[in-house]
């Protein structure tokens, strides 16, 4: 029962930091300028999407990427079951977006870098586009969150108040077993002191007949 209750509190806590944790990932692809890169994500409904992202382009003489603040990065989401764009954003060469899912189900997110030095598909120039996604509830104020947190800190009470009833049981069972155990013995005790007064008086009476029928015997000469 303690240890059913103690997992159960260990489930309630994992819930509690589960409960409020966001899905981050990150990601970093190639592009040529100009050229589109999509990728689908999905989405419960009413979940918002937030996107850190970094561009950065080669350069042959320096053998190594730098950023270009004169590139733009063009962002746009699609919610593919209801066919309807839910953002539409241009940006510098390092930024953010973000956007809320209107309904459950499958978004197509698209980005386009604008203004390499060296365009075109045929040149080498090629810029690094570094993405890290943020997927959470929308930001409500944090109310469902610490609505969740009460509710999960109410549970996590009545099972430390049930801990606790376990424990103060479970010492005074101890109690009780020490209060039987220690009874038991004054019990045996008592049972092996009887028995030695009871042979010792069997004992006594036995020797008292024996000695008063051999003088019964001896007084009229039968022995």
């Amino acid at each position: 029962m303690m240890m059913m209750v103690m997992h159960r509190l260990l489930l309630l806590t994992a819930l509690l930091l589960i409960s409020t944790s966001r899905l981050v990932s990150g990601l970093h692809f190639y592009l040529r300028d100009a050229e589109r890169q999509c990728f689908l994500e999905e989405l419960p409904k009413g979940f918002l999407v937030t996107g850190h992202y970094k561009t950065e382009e080669w350069r042959e003489a320096e053998r190594r990427y730098i950023e270009n603040p004169g590139i733009s990065v063009s962002m746009t989401a699609d919610d593919n079951d209801a066919q309807h764009r839910v953002m539409n954003q241009k940006g510098a060469h390092q930024g953010k977006f973000s956007f809320t899912a209107g309904n459950s189900g499958e978004h197509t997110i698209c980005v386009q870098a604008h203004g390499a030095q060296s365009g075109g598909w045929m040149s080498s120039s090629v810029v690094k586009f570094t993405l890290d996604v943020d997927i959470g509830e929308a930001d409500d104020g944090g109310r469902s969150a610490i609505e969740k947190i009460k509710d999960i800190s109410e549970k996590i009470k009545i099972l430390n108040a049930q801990l606790e009833e376990i424990k103060t049981e479970q010492k005074y069972q101890r109690e009780r077993e020490l209060e039987f155990d220690s009874a038991t013995v004054s019990i045996r005790k008592r049972v092996v002191y009887w028995a030695f007064i009871q042979l010792t008086v069997v004992a006594a009476v036995c020797y008292w007949q024996l000695r008063h029928l051999r003088r019964f015997f001896e007084a009229k000469k039968l022995v």
